[in-house]
């Protein structure tokens, strides 16, 4: 079973995921960027922020995903 955002046919849904995607991105953007600020003082503030950018990147890449499925699953019926 392959998922693909052919099998999604609502457009609503669509954007609906893509809005998700595109909100998701921008918090986690924003979060690394305020903890490699907030961590200036320690001795690798861009490590720390890399660290929140994977780790948000991963979560938001498990949300999407559980999100598009849920999808895929209730257009098919």
């Amino acid at each position: 079973m392959t998922y693909t955002l052919q099998a999604v046919e609502n457009s609503a849904e669509k954007a609906s995921l893509i809005r998700r995607l595109r909100t998701g991105a921008l918090i986690v953007i924003f979060a690394s960027v305020l903890c490699g600020l907030l961590a200036w003082n320690e001795p690798h503030p861009v490590a720390v922020a890399l660290a929140v950018l994977v780790g948000g990147a991963g979560i938001l890449a498990i949300d999407i995903a559980l999100a598009y499925r849920a999808v895929v699953r209730r257009s098919k019926g």
